[in-house]
């Protein structure tokens, strides 16, 4: 019994092997990689508005893409810097504090929330023109606002702006 068992493996063995063997799929040619980056299309980027004058609509996306993006603003805000930006939230503010005869500022952001509403991020906005806090809308004020965003330096950090800024 053994020998009949034995040869029955060796058959089905073979058979198995013979099997995998044959005439393979033709392979695509291979192209060059200047071949390759001449022929591939170049990446276009995707529009974030449709608004003619507003480079960045973020009233537009869901939630979750408003956060993500905003996120990305302040990651990396040399890749936004001159878009004009609209976006709605909160009105909130928040002030520094007076240090070494430094008088204390107020700053305004218009916060927005991811869709869990567990996280939020925000962006700070100056309005246009020379106006003072009365021009400015109430905290925890549902607020639109566009203007152009910008970065500057205060102490040595670097802060993201929307400048120019008016309100709907």
């Amino acid at each position: 019994m053994k020998p009949v068992f034995s040869l029955w493996l060796l058959l089905s063995l073979l058979l198995s092997l013979a099997a995998c063997g044959g005439a393979s799929a033709p392979t695509p040619p291979q192209t060059a990689p200047e071949q390759a980056a001449q022929t591939a299309p170049a990446p276009e980027e995707t529009p974030l508005s449709s608004t003619p004058g507003i480079d960045i609509d973020l009233t537009a996306l869901s939630r979750t893409m408003v956060y993500s993006e905003v996120y990305n603003m302040m990651m990396t805000p040399e890749n936004y810097i001159g878009k004009v930006v609209r976006m709605n939230g909160l009105c909130s503010t928040f002030e520094s504090v007076a240090v070494d005869g430094q008088e204390a500022r107020v700053y305004y952001t218009c916060i927005i929330f991811d869709a869990t509403a567990c996280c939020s991020q925000g962006i700070e906005f100056v309005l246009a023109g020379d106006t003072g806090a009365e021009a400015y809308p109430p905290v925890d004020t549902e607020i639109t606002v566009t203007g152009t965003f910008q970065t500057y330096d205060e102490n040595g950090i670097l802060y993201c702006h929307l400048v120019d800024a008016t309100l709907e």
